[in-house]
C-alpha cells in the first residue's frame, strides 16, 4: 500500500481528454461561485480558448483571470502575449483574495478550436 502511494504515476494531462471547454472568464465565474458546479471543475482536465496576457517559463495568464503552470515534462512553444491560442490544463483550485483560477499541467494545443 504504501508503495502505491509513493510510486503512484504522474497524471498525464495532456492525454486525457478535457471534460470542459471554456474561455478564461467562464471558468472563472464557475470558481468564483464556490457552489457545486466549481466542486465540478476542481481537479478536472479543462481545455481554455483564450487571449495570453503574461507568459514566461513557468507560466501563462489569460486575460480573464486564469493562471496556467506549463508541464514541465513537455516542450511547447512560446505564445506571445495577445495570441488567441487553446490550452489544456488540471483545474487546481480559486483564489479568493486575487480572483483567480489556478492550473497546472498546461500543455498547448495547436490548431483550430
Amino acid at each position: 500500500m504504501v508503495w502505491s502511494l509513493l510510486e503512484h504515476p504522474h497524471r498525464d494531462v495532456g492525454e486525457e481528454a478535457a471534460q470542459f471547454k471554456m474561455v478564461p472568464a467562464e471558468l472563472q465565474i464557475v470558481m468564483a461561485n464556490a457552489d457545486d458546479g466549481a466542486n465540478a471543475h476542481l481537479n478536472a482536465v479543462v481545455e481554455l480558448f483564450g487571449v495570453v496576457a503574461e507568459n514566461n517559463d513557468r507560466q501563462l495568464v489569460f486575460e480573464g483571470g486564469v493562471i496556467a503552470a506549463w508541464d514541465t515534462t513537455r516542450q511547447h512553444r512560446t505564445p506571445d502575449v495577445g495570441e488567441l491560442i487553446r490550452l489544456k490544463g488540471r483545474v487546481t483550485g480559486y483564489d479568493d483574495l486575487f480572483e483567480e483560477v489556478r492550473m497546472d499541467g498546461a500543455v498547448l494545443l495547436e490548431g483550430a478550436p
